[in-house]
């Protein structure tokens, strides 16, 4: 009986070991996989030798000369897109829509499957369409929202003049103006300078943290109970209570009817009133989460690189100056002024390109089985996008590794191009918070130029290249902002 029962649990085992290395069939190349760990170890490789894992992936797609890479990371079926096609198609169509649900995922949700960005089904689009409706109802994306980045300008260049020609850091001033410009929409105030400091310190933590727990947490989630520190599960524990106490302050504040005014979350308790199934505090905490994730360091980022290649390149600088100064002098900069500083629009746009934000976009967890670029792609797997790839495609993008402005100005001196660029995504699930970001960019970008010669604050250049994680981000640096009217 004993030898029976042997045998039985010996072929089950072969037998799981059989499925877990055999491929779906017609599903993308890529490397063999090993039963439990499936291509785990392979990806582990590739992110560690070249430094991130978008580029690890990157390296195998070309490998294994495919636009779409087919892995499996321990028993997740993951496949990469790259190519304008598959991207698209990944991006509008209905079977992509959804979201991964892990414990990875709900651990970036403070611990459970809400919010707008990790949901999908009937809470994500009726969650989803309140929080576009409700922002545009108190202002975002209209008139009055030009009005509050261009006090955050005055902001900026108060915080200039205060160094007073001394080197400078912008990392701090970027990202705290888009913070409380995001902020006021959702809050209806701005953050006090001490907890605004603190919200920027664990927003950069988180990132790192999540960058290094990626493989660990994602692919085994018992690890964390092995190796908490080691694993990096304490510390996004941590950083996730900051994150929610600032929050639950805010909306505490908002109960008590201490905030002036109309804003996100207001409307928000309000619904919770009428729609207590899904509209619960801890959705509004997760919400919020969504938006100043989605909303800080990707913005302040594209600026920073911004300021960091004029700081390489001045004969750049010089003409972008010069076209501001020529277009709309001293006049405060709005996003109307796009239309006329035609070059800075395609500066803007290149930085987008070459300094690729989020590398990697995605995850998506696909709905029902498909196919990408000819191959099977099953029910559940979790498809990424493959962005940077996109933007570097040498069937789309002329010479793609040199920055060129030029490449989004036809012959009519109109932009161009800009159908193949995606920073803030396409489809149903596209950024709702790309009306903010691009006037965001391009006010806080004209404004600084038009005002200031940005200069090398040692002599030295500094480098060019992005640091990459979750996102990309430029190495820290410093500057001297020299006002013009010293420079003419």
């Amino acid at each position: 009986m004993i030898a029976v029962v042997f045998a039985l649990v010996v072929l089950a085992l072969a037998a799981y070991i059989f499925n877990s290395v055999r491929k779906p069939k017609n599903f993308p190349p890529g490397p063999e996989w090993i039963p439990f760990f499936g291509c785990s170890s392979v990806v582990q490789n590739v992110t560690r030798k070249y430094g991130s894992q978008w580029k690890g992936f990157s390296e195998l797609a070309k490998q294994y000369s495919t636009d779409v890479l087919g892995l499996k990371l321990g028993s997740e079926l993951v496949v990469v897109v790259s190519g304008d096609k598959n991207i698209r198609q990944v991006f509008t169509e209905k079977e992509f829509e959804g979201r991964p649900d892990s414990f990875f995922i709900r651990l970036r949700c403070l611990g459970n499957r809400m919010g707008i960005t990790f949901t999908d089904g009937p809470l994500w689009r009726e969650h989803r369409q309140f929080t576009v409706k409700r922002l545009k109802n108190v202002g975002f994306g209209k008139t009055v929202m030009e009005k509050e980045i261009q006090n955050e300008l005055q902001n900026i260049v108060g915080s200039i003049e205060e160094n007073a020609n001394q080197p400078m850091n912008p990392r701090n001033m970027l990202a705290s103006a888009v913070m409380n410009t995001l902020w006021k929409y959702a809050a209806g105030e701005k953050i006090e300078e001490d907890r605004l400091k603190l919200l920027l310190k664990l927003l950069s933590e988180r990132s790192k943290a999540f960058s290094m727990a990626g493989g660990w947490l994602n692919q085994a989630p018992w690890i964390r109970f092995l190796a908490p520190e080691l694993s990096g599960y304490d510390l996004i524990k941590s950083i996730n209570e900051q994150l929610s106490s600032i929050i639950e302050e805010a909306i505490e504040k908002h109960k008590s009817k201490k905030v002036e005014g109309d804003d996100f979350i207001y409307s928000f308790l309000n619904e919770m009133q009428e729609k207590k199934d899904s509209f619960t505090e801890m959705q509004l905490k997760t919400v919020c989460l969504d938006l100043l994730i989605a909303g800080s360091q990707t913005t302040s980022n594209v600026l920073e690189f911004s300021l960091l290649t004029l700081l390489r390149n001045q004969k750049l600088q010089e003409r972008i100056f010069n076209e501001i100064d020529n277009a709309i002098g001293n006049e405060t900069p709005c996003w109307a002024d796009s239309e006329r500083l035609v070059f800075t629009s395609a500066f803007l746009l290149e930085i987008q390109r070459y300094y690729t934000i989020v590398p990697l976009a995605g995850p998506r967890r696909v709905l029902a089985n498909t196919n990408i670029d000819g191959y099977s792609v099953p029910k559940e797997c979790t498809v990424l996008i493959a962005l940077r790839d996109l933007h570097f495609d040498p069937r789309i993008w002329d010479k793609p590794n040199d920055f060129n402005p030029e490449r989004f100005i036809d012959e009519r001196g109109t932009l161009k191009n800009i159908e193949h660029l995606y920073p803030f995504g396409l489809g149903r699930r596209r950024c709702p918070g790309d009306a903010l970001a691009k006037s965001f960019i391009f006010i806080i970008f004209v404004g600084i130029v038009q005002k200031y010669k940005i200069c090398l604050s040692n002599g030295t250049l500094p480098s060019a290249e992005p640091v990459f994680g979750l996102i990309s981000a430029p190495n820290a640096f410093s500057a001297n902002f020299i006002p013009r009217k010293q420079t003419l």
